[in-house]
């Protein structure tokens, strides 16, 4: 739950490619969009459910055979590679933009996914665990942040309240729908290891949830604060807490915020890349088998699935350095960047998030397959 949580906040910190669609309504869109990703993500427990221990590229060779599977596996590997690099991107764009102007972004992203491939090889156990922590921390800085610029706030910046065309609200609700929230298929690859097949939903909604609230007081915060502004800016968050002073001497403290997106720009790309290694190495028929001197003493884990990479560094290696040339070339510019999440990103991320998760789905309800089959054999 927490890491669902610290997951789609990297997304929502950066709000701007969905103000600029809903503007001052866009707080609203934040709920709306949770009930649209309600159902995508109970495909997702179905799927789960129906072949437990088994994560979404092996159900995949489960539901259409090892040729066709391989294919519909190959489509997920593309999605989990590219929103990799598109995080990745946002996360050198904005340490060179806000913090080092003067830095290369090429030596951020080679820093920064060195610091991810790192925490991988130390399995992802510790990157749940380092979840609750962060999400204390991102709810802290939130909440500090928001009570320092109450004075900055003007609630009339809301009004006028739902004007705009129905389409906008349509295209706001799917894009929080789509790109923050539906991403949470990359979990899929995760939870198997909880052997917890008959509690998948809950974890996943309750995250999805708690991202809700923040997401809506967020969004709420920086329109009161910035108004007009808000559909302007690339970063509303960012711009709204360069408000906060206290009595001339507590100031700069985007600053604060800044290391708190940095890391969950970071914790998200860990867990996009783990996904991206461990779909790669099933393809490729590498065993999943941890090494014998790991450590799986904690019983929440399944010890049949490779909580550590350690097992296959190559693939760590190649995987991090595709992140990383692909994140070098996805955008030219962060306007470029703002038009993809707010017009094409929905689009492009349901065809994996809904589409190929649903077909999958019905074709083993169609060819009577998974747990309910194995219980009348």
């Amino acid at each position: 739950m927490f890491a669902v949580f610290c997951f789609i906040q990297a997304t929502v910190l950066r709000s701007g490619y969905i103000i600029a669609v809903t503007r001052q309504d866009s707080w609203a869109m934040a709920m709306t969009g949770f009930l649209f990703a309600i159902p995508i993500v109970a495909i997702y427990a179905a799927l789960l459910r129906k072949f437990p221990g088994k994560n979404l590229i092996e159900i995949s060779d489960c539901i259409f055979g090892p040729i066709i599977g391989k294919v519909v596996s190959a489509f997920y590997l593309f999605f989990f590679l590219s929103l990799a690099a598109l995080n990745a991107h946002d996360l050198g764009s904005f340490v060179v933009r806000y913090l080092m102007p003067e830095t290369p972004v090429a030596m951020v992203l080679l820093i920064s996914l060195m610091g991810c491939a790192y925490a991988l090889r130390k399995g992802i156990e510790n990157l749940m665990y380092l979840s609750i922590c962060l999400s204390m921390i991102v709810a802290g800085a939130v909440a500090i942040n928001s009570i320092l610029v109450l004075n900055d706030m003007n609630p009339g910046f809301l009004k006028p309240f739902f004007q705009m065309d129905l389409m906008n609200y349509i295209q706001g609700t799917v894009t929080i729908g789509a790109v923050p929230m539906g991403e949470i298929i990359a979990f899929t690859m995760i939870t198997p290891m909880l052997e917890k097949e008959k509690k998948v939903l809950k974890p996943l909604l309750f995250g999805l949830l708690l991202s809700a609230f923040s997401m809506a007081f967020a969004m709420l915060r920086d329109i009161l604060t910035l108004g007009p502004l808000v559909s302007i800016v690339s970063l509303p968050s960012f711009e709204s807490i360069r408000y906060v002073t206290l009595a001339d001497t507590l100031t700069r403290m985007e600053s604060i915020y800044a290391v708190v997106l940095i890391l969950l720009f970071l914790f998200k790309v860990c867990i996009l890349l783990y996904a991206f290694i461990l779909g790669l190495g099933h393809i490729l028929g590498r065993k999943n088998q941890p090494l014998p001197n790991q450590d799986h003493t904690n019983p929440s884990f399944n010890a049949d699935q490779p909580s550590s990479l350690r097992s296959f560094p190559p693939l760590t290696l190649v995987s991090t350095a595709l992140v990383f040339f692909y994140s070098l070339i996805v955008f030219e510019s962060a306007m470029e960047n703002i038009d993809w999440g707010a017009s094409t990103a929905p689009f492009f991320s349901l065809t994996y998030e809904l589409l190929l998760p649903a077909v999958s789905l019905l074709v083993a309800f169609l060819r009577k397959l998974g747990k309910a089959r194995e219980v009348r054999e």
